[in-house]
């Protein structure tokens, strides 16, 4: 005699096994000649951007004929070949355009992640300076949409900003550009939190001026020190190169008048945080920065010969 728990036990898996197949059953087979492509079709020109045609045709009971031939033509590659395959021109009405106006189907300015998704890769600036900008960081973690910024604060055109010439930190300031949000409300101010955007630089600053061969180096500050940008920049430093180097130079055989040049320029600079409280006086350690010639020349593995100390460039 079977026992009820098997006999329960038994069912419930003949159960189960029924639903499973049902639904196989139950669930339509991709018809290609029905519903056209099943591979996502995907553009990398003018831009990336990717269509499928399930969601369009067994998703959204499309035919085939309500697109090809009139707004797209059944010949891949037709209409990226061609100059007004743009959304200037789809929202004009043209391709995409025909149905994504708003009325039919969302409009061709909105929702732009539904077919343009986000880019993996961080945008790289090298002028004017070197900054880095990641759509995935401000689209998927601060939930950002694509209209948040174009086409008010930056057109949709790679590279339209640096053909500017105000794509500055000052403009920034005034509430241009990535200042337009990074005003210390909306997110941080943008003469804060440099290393979020920016590089320091790798290579050592060599300064020969107002004297010889003074070595800084970006990396001990802000990698090992954990000094913050701002820190020094702008108040101490101007964002510049060749700022400091353009200081009038004052030579002179008084050694009292030349004592207090150098202290006014060192407290002036360095010795804002080189005063033997934040960091060491700037008054000892010396060759920590003063290297001389010939520490240059070992440093760089040149021979520079080079005018008396304090002279020339």
């Amino acid at each position: 005699m079977i026992k009820r728990p098997v006999l329960t036990a038994t069912f419930m898996t003949l159960a189960a096994s029924l639903l499973f197949a049902g639904n196989g059953l139950t669930e339509e087979v991709y018809d290609v000649k029905l519903y056209g492509p099943k591979t996502t079709i995907e553009w990398n020109k003018p831009i990336r951007a990717t269509f499928d045609h399930k969601t369009h045709t067994m998703e959204a009971g499309l035919e085939c004929s309500s697109c090809h031939d009139e707004v797209f033509s059944m010949q891949r590659g037709v209409a990226v070949t061609g100059r007004n395959f743009t959304m200037k021109a789809m929202a004009e009405g043209q391709f995409c355009g025909t149905c994504h106006d708003g009325d039919t189907a969302f409009s061709t300015d909105t929702n732009c992640m539904a077919c343009h998704g986000v880019a993996e890769d961080p945008i790289i600036w090298d002028e004017p300076t070197k900054a880095a900008f990641s759509h995935k960081a401000h689209v998927e973690e601060f939930s950002l949409e694509c209209n948040s910024c174009h086409s008010g604060v930056f057109a949709m055109k790679k590279g339209a900003a640096t053909m500017n010439n105000d794509f500055t930190m000052a403009s920034f300031q005034e509430g241009k550009y990535c200042g337009t949000c990074h005003n210390g409300d909306d997110a941080f101010n943008s003469s804060t939190q440099c290393g979020s955007c920016h590089f320091p630089p790798t290579e050592k600053i060599v300064f020969n001026q107002p004297v010889k061969t003074v070595v800084f180096d970006h990396d001990i500050h802000v990698n090992q020190e954990k000094v913050s940008c701002e820190s020094c920049h702008k108040e101490v430093f101007a964002m510049k190169k060749g700022t400091v180097e353009g200081q009038e130079f004052v030579l002179s055989e008084d050694p009292a008048e030349k004592r207090k040049y150098l202290e006014n320029l060192h407290s002036k600079y360095c010795g804002t945080c080189h005063d033997s409280a934040q960091a060491f006086g700037y008054l000892t350690r010396c060759t920590v920065c003063h290297i001389g010639v010939k520490g240059f020349n070992k440093m760089t593995g040149g021979d520079n010969k080079t005018e008396e100390h304090g002279k020339g460039h």
